[in-house]
């Protein structure tokens, strides 16, 4: 009978840590788009130029603090120009952590596939819809504080 090799248990140890390490990253929403990363200024601000943003444009952001609180939201502009803001979460799926996706005038719950315009993100109605993100423009520069950008750390936790 051949002996069981160390080198053979260290390479399937490292074959399962890949795989855990690859789902974490899928079930993450990490094969759903690219996020910018954003931080807060010295005055728990995050200001974004969205002077260049078109309509029926989508760009998602990942925030991080000095404390490391992440949370994923998105801003948009829907076919009429107007700005819409949420968290990359929804009430009813949040623990899931598959937010949502872009796909022209529609944005599409990643979990359960459920749809709604652009235009509605702001409505702030519940169940597979994100969750609004309270925010400001001024002069083509969107203003979010990150208390508001913490009050939906308990989605990303």
């Amino acid at each position: 009978m051949r002996r069981f090799k160390p080198a053979y248990g260290v390479g399937i140890v490292l074959i399962f840590v890949a795989a855990i390490l690859a789902a974490d990253y899928a079930l993450s929403g990490g094969f759903y788009g690219d996020f910018e990363r954003v931080a807060p200024d010295s005055d728990g601000r995050v200001i974004l130029d969205v002077s260049e943003l078109e309509n029926r444009q989508v760009r998602f952001f990942r925030f991080l603090n000095t404390g490391n609180q992440e949370v994923k939201f998105f801003v948009g502009r829907d076919l009429t120009g107007q700005l819409q803001v949420a968290f990359d979460a929804s009430e009813t799926d949040y623990k899931r952590k598959r937010g949502f996706r872009h796909e022209g005038d529609w944005l599409v719950n990643n979990k359960c596939d459920t749809t709604l315009r652009l235009s509605e993100v702001n409505e702030g109605l519940s169940g597979c819809r994100p969750v609004p993100l309270k925010h400001r423009l001024v002069e083509g520069r969107l203003i979010l504080e990150e208390s508001d950008i913490l009050a939906g750390w308990r989605y990303f936790r």
